[in-house]
């Protein structure tokens, strides 16, 4: 990859990990009105079809946890600028801290300033990449690896394309909670949304290997939002359909499995040509499969979600009968994503971009 463009990935990442940010500090400082609507839910004329207790609560900390996935992957795009070793150092020491500050400093900033809670997140993230790094480098030396962020980069594309469709899985567009959740809280998912979007779309540019697979890599991510988001008011919101979260996981994933699918560069033309045609069909069935029976996706997502309490649980989050967390669903699909990348793309294959 070309120094300019691995530099403009760099800042992308660096914006996408502002974009997180934002989405997290938007959902942290509501808790407080969160609890305040959970309360007039709770009060007289409660019914079985308003949120029960907590309910909401689980909802912004599934939100939370969202913005921090969103977070993890402006950074492992960020991170496509330096050596394998630096990027690995950096990016597990301020996820670390991510999550530290979800739940230490959430409560610290709730109710206040929703830029200045996005500025502490971010700056949190640096001082806890930054000291990894270093004590990294104390321990192994300075011996630097070559400079390869392809696998940065596939791993960014999936966990965006992972995560986004678990958004449906919330129903914070839902009957059910649409007339309770906060402007903000509800804001939160919807710059997530956009977040992990560019995610994806800025993975598979990068990937790609021909014209074709550029435009794919636009319009297919921006078809998933067009599929996922829908208008309320004044403001937009996740739709609330069961056929969404299939469609909206095949349009976010097709980019990274099409570019995958002729990466190396010893195959024929035509030969590349049908693995494409054969990964869509395969892709457009699967789509089609998970539209009509989303169930299928309810197993992944209710494990991956239990999993997902081990980083929400230290802020407070913790099942009930009236919700699961979702979220963490999506970081399991993702693993579940990467394999047929693996099988695709040839190992002694690179990345590069044109210069």
């Amino acid at each position: 990859m070309a120094t300019r463009h691995r530099r403009a990935t760099a800042c992308v990442g660096a914006g996408i990990v502002l974009l997180g940010a934002v989405a997290w500090a938007l959902a942290a400082t509501s808790m407080t009105a969160v609890q305040a609507a959970e309360a007039r839910a709770l009060g007289s004329g409660h019914t079985a079809e308003m949120p029960g207790e907590d309910e909401l609560a689980l909802l912004a900390h599934d939100a939370r946890l969202a913005a921090m996935i969103l977070v993890a992957a402006g950074l492992a795009l960020a991170l496509t600028a330096v050596t394998r070793r630096v990027a690995a150092s950096w990016w597990l020491g301020a996820v670390l801290a991510v999550v530290i500050a979800n739940a230490a400093l959430a409560p610290v900033v709730d109710g206040g300033s929703m830029l200045l809670a996005a500025g502490a997140l971010v700056l949190v993230a640096a001082a806890g990449g930054a000291g990894a790094h270093r004590v990294s480098t104390r321990r192994r030396g300075d011996q630097e690896a070559s400079v390869d962020g392809q696998w940065f980069l596939v791993g960014a594309g999936v966990l965006a394309a992972g995560t986004l469709p678990v958004l449906v899985a919330q129903g914070m567009g839902s009957q059910r909670y649409r007339e309770w959740v906060p402007g903000d809280l509800a804001m939160a998912n919807v710059v997530t949304a956009l977040g992990l979007a560019a995610v994806v779309a800025v993975a598979a540019v990068l990937l790609a290997r021909s014209t074709l697979d550029v435009v794919l890599g636009v319009v297919l991510p921006a078809a998933a939002l067009v599929v996922l988001l829908q208008r309320s008011g004044s403001w937009w919101q996740v739709r609330e359909a069961g056929w969404v979260l299939g469609v909206v996981l095949v349009l976010a994933y097709a980019p990274l499995v099409l570019a995958a699918a002729a990466t190396s560069t010893s195959i024929a033309g035509r030969t590349a040509r049908r693995r494409r045609v054969v990964a869509a069909v395969v892709l457009a069935v699967l789509g089609g499969l998970f539209a009509a029976v989303p169930q299928l996706l309810g197993l992944p997502i209710v494990v991956g979600g239990m999993l997902g309490l081990v980083v929400t649980m230290p802020a407070g989050a913790y099942v009930n009968y009236d919700g699961l967390p979702v979220v963490g669903g999506g970081v399991l699909i993702a693993v579940v994503l990467f394999v047929p990348l693996l099988v695709l793309r040839d190992r002694t294959a690179r990345v590069e971009v044109p210069a």
